[in-house]
């Protein structure tokens, strides 16, 4: 191609990328939604992947660690277009949207509550429960007719938020304090939800620049907008409460991670190393407090510890220093320990085993034993690996497990090729990158025992954590591969990322489809379709 064509033919694509995505977004504000709406947003989403990795593209000639101001807007753009895909859905389903409260405005009472001096929430029939002999069994509660509070902690006479407290704190109380009105729900959850959109872009990013700066630009692209979507579709569907706590404590993770790796491996001054840490201690200490079995991803910790005491030699001036970054942990923990004290008894009950919901969850616990080890076993199996269904109705797809979910997660083989592994332990990322996946299976873990039953929410437990080592590999593998080996890489990776979004969409479609009526007189609404 002659230099003048190629340079008309890149100032035609510059025009192209901003309209693209202004009429990506224009059509979701202003389709009707007659079931299958939202697929114009997902959709526009993975025609501007395709378009931006194009085989003429000037993408594939920016490797990551090259700086140029053309690449920063493209990505801050791809980053901005995935947020609004993942937060715009969220206000027009009444269930959720604060329309129809019910018992999904806990967050907002509880601010409430705190401003008046209280734990507790007050609702003036709390002594209803105290008849019966279980309170805690639904069975019980069905028979009696008594009126009660649905997904509450309920504790001698007292109703309490079951969720954590944090994102009160975080985003409830300051909203309330600043405009003298209550922050509805899900907008927490939007906030929550574009945090951690831009944390893993800005994550992802810096494992690039640090460990595999030829990674050709647009598979950083395309897996930033793929594994930010995969992570927080489910939100979208149910965007208040339930998934409040879990995006509050995904942001957080996301965050901690992101400044631990910059303190381990992107800083060399070791006191700026301990305040990086110190920062990614606080926002993980903070993950206990929206969402407990994420929390359990601090103890990635161990590994980038591991790998911070490799580049240094162990004194006791730096014992003191990691003492310091670590009081984080100490001082949050202390306060939610004193926080379920107050209302329990216990400083390690967060309100787990009072939950008045579908069982009675007194009943459930660790125990050791043979039933419990094929609990396990089977619900491990289930949540990674079971195959859901493939129908010829829209929306064709209902989620399963994680990798039927996902394909692209699939690409975490790639973690045992010998060059990768190499390059792995050449990093100091062998323990981090396995212990992701480690920790991914002990979150789900948890939650089969301390649970009746998994969800697909549950899954968002887990899918940041798998799609940050997925790349990892991907990244890796890259970098250690053929020019043919990345070229079929880049090439699967961008494919698979399209599908990843576009099977999001399918997801929520089918989440959300009890709530189509719903959603079609909302868009009526925006539209003025449905008269005066």
């Amino acid at each position: 191609m002659n230099e003048p064509l190629r340079q008309k033919r890149s100032a035609l694509s510059w025009i192209f990328y901003p309209i693209c995505l202004a009429a990506t977004v224009a059509l979701f504000r202003t389709a009707p939604l007659t079931g299958n709406g939202y697929i114009w947003l997902y959709g526009g989403i993975a025609v501007l992947i395709l378009f931006a990795c194009r085989p003429d593209s000037a993408l594939y000639a920016w490797p990551v660690a090259d700086g140029s101001a053309a690449k920063a807007i493209c990505g801050m753009l791809a980053a901005l277009v995935t947020i609004a895909a993942c937060v715009l859905p969220m206000d027009d389903l009444p269930l959720w949207n604060g329309e129809q409260p019910d018992h999904r405005n806990q967050y907002e009472l509880m601010a409430e509550a705190i401003l008046d001096g209280r734990i507790d929430l007050v609702y003036g029939d709390e002594q209803a429960l105290a008849r019966l002999e279980n309170p805690y069994d639904p069975a019980e509660r069905e028979e009696s007719g008594v009126p009660f509070h649905w997904d509450h902690a309920y504790y001698e006479g007292h109703y309490y938020m079951y969720f954590g407290v944090v994102p009160v704190f975080l985003v409830f109380l300051p909203y309330r304090l600043l405009t003298g009105a209550a922050l509805t729900t899900f907008h927490a959850t939007q906030i929550f939800a574009a945090l951690s959109v831009a944390g893993i872009f800005v994550l992802f990013h810096l494992l690039a620049r640090l460990f595999f700066k030829n990674l050709n630009y647009s598979v950083y692209l395309a897996l930033s907008v793929a594994f930010s979507v995969m992570s927080l579709w489910y939100s979208a569907a149910e965007s208040a409460l339930y998934t409040t706590a879990i995006t509050a404590a995904i942001a957080v993770e996301v965050w901690s991670l992101y400044f631990f790796v910059r303190a381990v491996w992107g800083e060399t001054r070791e006191n700026r190393q301990v305040a990086l840490a110190g920062i990614g201690a606080l926002l993980g200490a903070l993950a206990f407090g929206c969402r407990p079995p994420i929390a359990l991803a601090n103890l990635l910790v161990i590994p980038m510890l591991a790998a911070f005491l490799r580049q240094r030699k162990f004194t006791p001036r730096l014992l003191g220093k990691l003492v310091l970054a670590a009081l984080p942990y100490v001082i949050v923990a202390a306060g939610l320990m004193l926080y379920n004290y107050a209302r329990f008894g216990d400083a390690l009950e967060f309100g787990q085993k009072y939950q008045l919901t579908t069982a009675d969850q007194t009943q459930f616990g660790v125990t050791l034993g043979e039933e419990t080890a094929a609990r396990l076993a089977g619900g491990i199996a289930s949540n990674f690996f079971a195959v859901g269904e493939i129908t010829a109705a829209f929306p064709y797809l209902k989620p399963a497990s994680v990798f039927f979910n996902f394909p692209i997660l699939l690409l975490y083989v790639g973690i045992v090729r010998p060059a990768v592994w190499r390059k792995l332990r050449q990093n100091g990322l062998a323990l981090f990158t396995t212990g992701l996946l480690l920790v991914a299976t002990l979150i789900t873990s948890m939650d089969i025992l301390w649970t009746p039953y998994l969800l697909e929410r549950y899954r968002m437990d887990i899918y940041f954590l798998m799609g940050i080592g997925c790349f990892i590999v991907i990244g890796l593998w890259y970098e250690t591969g053929t020019p043919v080996q990345r070229k079929r890489l880049r090439t699967s990776t961008l494919i698979l990322s399209v599908v990843t979004v576009l099977a999001s969409a399918l997801y929520y479609m089918h989440t959300v489809g009890i709530n189509y009526p719903d959603v079609v007189h909302a868009a009526a609404q925006t539209l003025h379709l449905d008269g005066p």
